[in-house]
């Protein structure tokens, strides 16, 4: 075998090991409906495009619907290819949504982007939880929300719950729209998210400031 293949043999091995015990704990039933706290470094997860600034994006402001839109964001389109690339896991669910259906949502103007993975499916949903980590986890130097925040992601449902970017200190709350997001992961992105323009893709600070009076919708499936 040619010894410089070895260490990423070995990091495959590693990261198998750490699923198969994620997916033993979902199975047992550990994690419970709450995803679990961060255990999973910043960094073990889909690599950033660009290296991060020395200071990253605050947490993101709510920045509602306004307009129609249906066309599918770069941002979102990125995304979504990142995390198929990564995990092989689950389905494109859809990223935009006819503005004639249902109420106000990110998915009618291109910025959301529904990541089919059930519950009930215990590799799935040790994938979603260990996305989730990655996703929430702090960053190198302790910020909360690292890769929430250079991705400008403004909030994500999963199996009854929502995390807001604009409630982070709440953390996991209660979602009560009428679809529990448990064969799904929901995640809105903020307008420079979806354009790709965040320090995640690009490596400069984005505006990731919205409409702080407004609260993200109880009813986005």
């Amino acid at each position: 075998m040619d010894s410089s293949s070895r260490p990423l043999r070995r990091t495959a091995a590693i990261r198998r090991v750490l699923l198969s015990c994620t997916v033993a704990l979902a199975t047992t039933g550990v994690m419970g409906g709450l995803a679990p706290p961060a255990h999973a470094a910043y960094d073990d997860g889909p690599e950033a495009p660009a290296e991060a600034p020395d200071r990253i994006e605050p947490f993101a402001d709510y920045q509602p619907q306004s307009t129609c839109d249906p066309v599918a964001k770069p941002g979102t389109r990125a995304l979504a290819q990142l995390l198929f690339d990564y995990y092989g896991t689950g389905r494109n669910g859809g990223i935009t949504r006819q503005c004639s259906i249902g109420g106000r949502s990110e998915h009618k103007e291109g910025r959301a982007f529904d990541w089919m993975l059930s519950v009930n499916r215990s590799n799935e949903r040790a994938v979603a939880e260990d996305f989730i980590d990655w996703l929430l986890d702090e960053g190198p130097d302790d910020e909360d929300g690292y890769n929430a925040r250079r991705l400008g992601v403004m909030y994500v449902i999963w199996n009854g719950r929502i995390w807001s970017a604009s409630h982070a200190d709440d953390g996991w709350r209660r979602y009560r729209g009428p679809n529990p997001h448990t064969d799904h992961i929901h995640i809105s992105l903020t307008w420079s998210g979806a354009m790709k323009e965040t320090s995640f893709w690009t490596g400069e600070v984005a505006d990731v400031s919205g409409d702080e009076d407004e609260d993200p919708p109880e009813d986005d499936d």
